[in-house]
């Protein structure tokens, strides 16, 4: 090759190195390698809430009976209110009528326990009570705390804790519910907390407990949006649960009409309602509960979560 035809050669070379250099910079490029960027839009509704909150760990929830549910999400496992007696009577006048889907021998690992409270027994029975002990984590009210012992930590309302998963930490922050109606104080019988799950990869998740308010839920549901981001899921415990020895048998957690006006309110992809059934306090059932879902448009985010103790995707 003579130096003319070599400097023509060279020439091109550098011409075609530096057009696939600008090609790959603008994101372009053809071929099997090419990877296009994501669309922006999707036929799955994505999770909302905090920061790559669309990752690729599990978010399911298993419902146990009555509020007791396995969630498990960004990577951790959570019991709720843990109840796992066979049905039998309570001396305070209480009735489990249908046991649990599963024992606690079946539970696998749980890395923390969200206690709303430990008064009554619909919400802590006996073998959910000894269950407690064997748990690493135990968050609940300060009342519980003064009752149970200290491996239950007490949570006032808006104070935080976190739980340690192999990817990082869950915040799980103590939010304020009311059981009864609103504007009545029951005193230490009707100390209960909500909780909201939050993080990096975590879709924001609020979880009632025993609240009977509307108000109450949607005070909750405005901080959290302001602070830590949109609701993308929403455990209601609902179920209206009634006893004559209370306030005049007035609905002492949601009814299905409340449930469904917070639902509407606070606008989550997904509500998980529980506390619907097998105890005898309950006043209206998931039939009840779906029935007004669908008169306030809101049963398309409502996840048919039954007590069999079946999995159940919420992503």
């Amino acid at each position: 090759m003579n130096r003319s035809t070599f400097l023509r050669a060279a020439s091109a070379a550098v011409a075609a190195t530096a057009s696939v250099a600008l090609l790959a910079a603008c994101g372009g490029g053809d071929g099997d390698d090419a990877k296009p960027a994501q669309a922006a839009g999707n036929a799955k509704t994505e999770p909302k809430g905090g920061a790559e909150a669309s990752g690729t760990e599990a978010f399911t929830a298993t419902h146990v009976g009555g509020p007791t549910t396995v969630l498990e999400i960004g990577g951790a496992r959570f019991l709720l209110d843990p109840t796992f007696d066979a049905p039998k009577k309570y001396k305070s006048g209480l009735e489990k009528k249908q046991g649990p889907a599963f024992g606690p021998e079946k539970l696998g690992r749980i890395d923390a326990v969200l206690l709303s409270h430990d008064q009554h027994d619909d919400n802590l029975d006996d073998k959910g009570r000894a269950l407690l002990k064997g748990m690493p984590v135990v968050l609940s009210t300060p009342g519980a705390h003064k009752r149970l012992g200290d491996h239950v930590t007490g949570m006032r309302s808006w104070t935080s804790q976190e739980v340690k998963t192999s990817g990082g930490a869950i915040k799980v922050t103590a939010v304020p519910a009311l059981h009864g109606p609103d504007e009545v104080d029951r005193g230490a019988d009707g100390e209960v907390t909500g909780f909201v799950l939050s993080g990096k990869g975590v879709p924001t998740t609020y979880i009632s407990g025993d609240n009977a308010s509307v108000k109450v839920a949607e005070k909750v549901g405005d901080r959290v949006k302001k602070e830590i981001g949109p609701i993308d899921t929403a455990v209601l415990f609902a179920g209206a649960a009634r006893t004559p020895a209370i306030l005049d048998n007035a609905p002492l957690t949601l009814t299905s009409k409340n449930a469904a006006k917070v639902a509407k309110d606070l606008d989550p992809r997904k509500v998980v309602a529980v506390h619907t059934d097998s105890w005898n306090i309950y006043s209206e059932d998931m039939k009840s509960l779906v029935k007004a879902f669908k008169k306030r448009g809101v049963d398309d985010k409502l996840v048919d979560l039954r007590p069999g103790g079946e999995k159940k995707d919420l992503s």
